[in-house]
């Protein structure tokens, strides 16, 4: 019996890396996924691979920094699939390594835009519709710079310690309703986001700070992620699971 049979499951920023690796680990456990992203053409490809494999996708085009098209997608996914059982909000942005005091303000406004109101705005949607289903799971997708500072990477840690701290908050708000809510918090993993990571620092971490010697792959991510949303985790709530290689032990 596969874990999450029929249940309707919703991944923002699936067009790649951790996403679409989610997205397909989603659908191999039965789940019908709802595959959003800004990116039309590798969301659908995105879908492609989930039917090749004999699974049940969907795409919706989705900036989740717009309100309005967050609860305008949300609202028919419900609306036209009669559940939201499961979510898993990725969609983000790493941005280019800058010193603090060098940051504009409209990429500050950018970073927060996205990584932060964007998860915001998706768990506002999200929890109405499971209030009215009485259940719900949910997996916010923060970041090792979500509990370390990060040099030349303020805006971006500013925002994943802010994504684990609506983590907490909501499952410490909705728990007694049914609702699960936890994050993952990926270190180096092989995605679009390292591009913008100078190779030194890369290679140090991986010679001198992962035990594990190596970056991790988007496949690992989301099996933990399904472990999550999955009746494996029936009293894991509110927690951030380190998925790093050892980076922080």
């Amino acid at each position: 019996m596969r874990k999450l049979e029929n249940k309707i499951a919703l991944v923002t920023g699936a067009a790649t890396g951790i996403g679409r690796a989610t997205a397909i680990a989603l659908a191999k456990e039965g789940a019908k996924v709802m595959v959003t992203d800004i990116n039309e053409t590798e969301g659908l490809e995105t879908v492609n691979r989930i039917k090749k494999e004999g699974g049940q996708a969907k795409f919706f085009q989705l900036d989740v920094s717009k309100k309005e098209q967050v609860d305008a997608v949300v609202m028919e996914i419900f609306t036209t699939e009669g559940a939201l059982d499961l979510a898993v909000n990725n969609a983000g942005i790493g941005g280019v390594p800058s010193a603090l005091h060098e940051i504009k303000l409209e990429d500050w406004k950018r970073m927060m835009d996205i990584n932060l109101t964007g998860v915001f705005l998706c768990l506002q949607a999200e929890l109405k519709c499971m209030l009215q289903k009485g259940s719900g799971r949910i997996v916010n997708v923060a970041s090792l710079a979500g509990l370390n500072g990060m040099p030349g990477g303020s805006s971006y840690s500013a925002a994943k310690h802010g994504v684990i701290g609506l983590t907490k908050s909501v499952a410490a708000e909705y728990g007694s309703l049914n609702i699960r809510t936890n994050a993952v918090c990926p270190g180096f993993i092989q995605t679009p986001i390292l591009d913008n990571v100078p190779q030194s620092i890369l290679d140090h971490s991986t010679k001198f700070r992962v035990p594990m010697k190596r970056i991790g792959q988007p496949e690992e991510v989301a099996k933990a992620i399904v472990w999550l949303l999955s009746e494996d985790s029936t009293y894991v709530n509110g927690h951030h699971l380190l998925i790093d290689g050892g980076f922080m032990a």
